[in-house]
């Protein structure tokens, strides 16, 4: 009877399919007494699973075409036997995995205290493997719960390549003795002997464009004038004592690039009547033109470390200006020819000009006709 019953347990067990004869050797495996240590799984025990892919791919489209799944409810234990035969060669299915005589290790931090432990890194004694232990708990901590409930979809890159630059060279720099700007007369200087003289307005010194002063000797930082101007002695002071305020003298240095103020304005007494000849000198200027350069800023800095004030002093000159730097003002001239050389539109401003289009000559100003609506 005995023999009876073990004949008809081996027929069933033989008739079963592949899948579930593997699940039930999978979950016997699972149940071994030995923890931490389980026995190997009987060799060959994923051949099967792989080698019967195609005949599970085969077997879902049959039954797809009777309307029917081949395994039935056996489905998500082919699926998993299926996906564990994959991952079978690491413990959790993860990367990073360290080998060690054979037998892997998974987990970033579990690595991390084997290797500290291997090389002497881990501590001394027990307090102080836990202090190590402490502080790394806490950084996972960080990681994985505050900074991911502050930013949800925040991802952490553990490793990569990373590109710094490397920093500007400034051997090349040598700071003056005096860095920061100097007091500039506010009326000029003349004999003792000679009359100061006067003169008219003479707004062609304001007029065009700047042909010398309009490049940066130290190839650094300044300020540029947009547009035509004067500066009398209080825009000079204010430009000097802001500059010299707001700069780091231990490595930057400032130099004017204008002269002290030289043309004088005359004015008459309030009140007074036309006539009597040419009033008194009231004050100096200094004229400026477009593209002129008015004061340059150098040293062991970078344009962003010097933006800040030469930018706040740009806007409360008494004309459009601007701060900027060596590279800038480079890379808007070479923009400049491009757009120049990429127009497609013969009919330019200087070409309407030139050809008297419209009858333009007898509308239009003298200077027009120089620089084409430019530097008004």
């Amino acid at each position: 009877m005995l023999i009876q019953i073990h004949k008809e347990r081996e027929r069933n067990e033989s008739q079963k399919p592949w899948y579930k004869k593997k699940w039930s050797q999978f979950t016997e495996w699972i149940d071994s007494p030995s923890i931490g240590n389980p026995p190997p799984l009987p060799p060959n025990f994923w051949d099967t699973a792989i080698d019967e892919t195609n005949e599970l791919e085969s077997n879902e489209v049959a039954g797809d075409a009777e309307g029917e799944n081949f395994y039935g409810d056996d489905w998500p234990i082919v699926t998993f036997l299926f996906v564990f035969s994959i991952f079978s060669g690491t413990p959790f299915g993860q990367v990073p995995v360290l080998e060690v005589d054979g037998k892997p290790l998974a987990q970033s931090n579990a690595i991390a205290r084997y290797l500290a432990r291997q090389h002497g890194l881990a501590g001394q004694n027990d307090w102080e493997q836990s202090q190590a232990d402490m502080y790394v708990d806490f950084i996972y901590d960080l990681i994985g719960g505050f900074l991911r409930q502050v930013y949800p979809r925040m991802v952490v890159q553990a490793a990569g390549m990373k590109n710094y630059t490397p920093p500007i060279d400034y051997s090349g720099i040598q700071l003056p003795e005096r860095p920061k700007l100097t007091f500039l007369d506010k009326v000029p200087t003349y004999t003792s002997n000679l009359r100061p003289p006067k003169m008219a307005k003479r707004l062609t010194l304001m007029r065009g464009p700047e042909l010398i002063h309009n490049e940066f000797i130290h190839k650094q930082y300044g300020i540029v004038a947009l547009c035509g101007g004067r500066l009398n002695s209080g825009h000079i002071e204010m430009i000097r004592m802001t500059i010299n305020r707001k700069m780091d003298a231990s490595k930057m240095f400032a130099v004017w690039r204008i002269d002290p103020p030289w043309q004088p304005l005359t004015r008459k007494g309030q009140g007074k009547r036309m006539g009597g000849g040419k009033g008194a000198i009231d004050h100096y200027v200094t004229p400026i033109k477009a593209g002129r350069v008015i004061v340059e800023v150098g040293g062991r800095c970078e344009f962003v470390q010097v933006f800040g004030f030469l930018n706040e002093v740009a806007h409360i000159l008494p004309f459009k200006a601007k701060a900027t730097s060596y590279d800038l003002m480079k890379a808007e001239k070479i923009e400049e020819k491009n757009l120049q050389v990429s127009n497609v539109n013969p009919y330019t401003v200087e070409y309407v000009i030139k050809n008297n289009m419209g009858g333009c000559h007898q509308w239009i100003s003298p200077y027009d006709k120089k620089w084409f609506f430019k530097y008004v």
